[in-house]
């Protein structure tokens, strides 16, 4: 009998590359894509779909968590960080609901932490639902040095990120 290892690979999303995204958001349940989105979202609209695949690797970076089984390639995961005006660039990640608690998230925002502080930005904002608290544990153990303020519903994370010339401190998987 022969054991297939499942390995998690990150790439990027390419530019218009719509596969990754609609196979995300359809292994989300309801109340995953409410705590992503801050709101009820059945489905995503064309609009949506072409914000969220206008990525440029600069200014909006995706990155597409992949099990890997075999030959089997599957999107499990997204996690996105966008650059404002400020230094800041804000970060967001959705990972299937079968995959919820076995590292995704964090191995997604750690490598988009890495890309930020490549990118030269300062700080990353995540805005999270109030009452997500797998998102807020996992912002607080990967960005420990951040700060969070009730926003309406949501809670407005920020996180001082070094300069490229400090190194990144390694964080130890949970």
């Amino acid at each position: 009998m022969s054991v297939t290892t499942t390995t998690i690979r990150l790439r990027p999303l390419r530019h218009g590359e719509t596969g990754p995204v609609d196979a995300v958001f359809d292994g989300m349940s309801s109340h995953s894509r409410h705590l992503r989105f801050h709101g009820p979202r059945p489905r995503l609209t064309d609009a949506m779909r072409r914000m969220l695949t206008d990525v440029d690797g600069r200014r909006h970076v995706a990155l597409v968590a992949e099990a890997v089984d075999g030959g089997s390639v599957t999107p499990i995961g997204i996690g996105r960080l966008i650059a404002t005006d400020d230094g800041t660039a804000e970060v967001a990640f959705s990972v299937v609901d079968a995959w919820h608690g076995r590292g995704v998230g964090r191995r997604l925002l750690t490598a988009l932490r890495h890309r930020a502080v490549d990118l030269g930005h300062t700080r990353l904002r995540a805005y999270v639902m109030v009452g997500n608290l797998a998102a807020s544990r996992l912002l607080w153990s990967v960005l420990p040095d951040g700060t969070a303020r009730r926003v309406g519903m949501a809670h407005e994370f920020t996180a001082p990120l070094p300069s490229r010339s400090d190194p990144l401190p390694v964080l130890l998987a949970v």
